[in-house]
């Protein structure tokens, strides 16, 4: 049978997502409507205490919207141009590591910076572990696909920044043991138990170990996405990123953290952006999201607030420390202004 003059081979199998008689994109065609169980569409009984649970936490959710699926991912991203975009960005960050290795670059920081960091930087794969479990139970809970798939690709990047936390804090180690600061060479195990043992014990880390624990267990996967990408989010990549990694590392003679950092905080910013697309889309769609949202961040601030200060309160520790106030108050005015202009949209 020949094809209509005029009308490319296969048009037709993509009649649902055409709009306007356009051929449409690759991120519609792999994006759109993949859930097979939302609304309540289980084969199971709803007496299933996996079919409960999605039908408590999802369907049950006071975030509602009638459309889900005209959510669009600003950078319509697709797992196809996410390994394609995270090659190029990781072949950048091997490139900077292999730098340290060949230049014996650890030898020459300074070895109160490189305490600094053993205390206060390695343990961070810990709450960074914290935020990758969230985004992942946001993924796995909301009702469209689009949400689904920009939640998981955030899991795979914060899993990324807890793998090169891991990897910098092994060539600290083996920094200072050729230093001679170390008599022997650390286990792995060794080193992981005195960064648990920081991030359990530390007075500075508590209240973010709260913050992150508390959030663990907000099972409403509105809740769950509100606190990680509004709340915890927004405060914890500009501190470690920007703030400890950037600017702290930068007047500390260590560049190169800054420079991983920077990448990392690529992905930190479109997880900003897909969240702000989101939260815009649902106010448009059902204007009393704004309010639910609203309460939700209420809810949740004063305790971030206070895991911010604390963990901010140890860039005064570095060897050339920075005013841990004026850090506390810039992070949080961008935090306020950001959420307001989704809020306000």
């Amino acid at each position: 049978m020949t094809t209509p003059a005029g009308r490319p081979p296969g048009r037709k199998t993509y009649t649902r997502l055409a709009a306007g008689r356009r051929v449409p994109l690759e991120y519609e065609l792999v994006s759109t409507d993949l859930h097979y169980n939302h609304p309540m569409r289980f084969e199971l009984p709803a007496a299933n205490p996996v079919v409960a649970w999605y039908y408590r936490y999802r369907e049950g959710s006071p975030l509602r919207a009638r459309d889900w699926e005209r959510f669009s991912d600003p950078r319509r991203t697709t797992y196809r141009a996410y390994t394609v975009l995270q090659d190029g960005r990781e072949d950048v960050v091997d490139g900077l590591l292999r730098e340290v290795d060949d230049t014996g670059y650890d030898r020459n920081l300074d070895q109160e910076w490189v305490r600094f960091l053993d205390r206060w930087y390695s343990p961070l794969r810990f709450p960074v572990h914290g935020l990758q479990m969230l985004a992942a139970y946001v993924a796995q809970m909301a009702p469209a696909s689009r949400i689904t798939n920009c939640a998981a690709f955030q899991s795979a990047d914060e899993l990324r920044r807890v793998q090169r936390i891991a990897y910098r804090t092994v060539q600290l180690n083996t920094g200072q043991l050729n230093t001679g600061q170390l008599s022997g060479p650390p286990s792995e195990r060794e080193v992981a138990r005195r960064h648990q043992a920081a991030w359990e014990d530390a007075e500075a880390f508590q209240p973010l170990r709260e913050l992150i624990e508390r959030a663990l267990v907000a099972y409403d996967w509105g809740e769950a996405f509100t606190v990680t990408n509004l709340v915890i989010k927004p405060r914890i990549d500009r501190l470690v990123n920007q703030e400890m990694a950037g600017t702290l590392a930068t007047a500390n003679g260590d560049p190169i953290l800054g420079s991983i950092h920077f990448s990392l905080d690529e992905d930190a910013r479109w997880h900003r952006a897909w969240t702000t697309a989101l939260v815009r889309h649902l106010i448009e769609d059902t204007p009393a999201s704004a309010e639910v949202v609203s309460g939700w961040i209420q809810k949740w601030s004063p305790l971030a607030s206070r895991a911010l200060e604390a963990f901010a309160g140890t860039l005064a520790e570095a060897p050339i420390p920075l005013d841990a106030n004026a850090v506390t108050a810039r992070i949080t005015s961008d935090v306020s202004r950001d959420t307001d202009s989704m809020l306000l949209y």
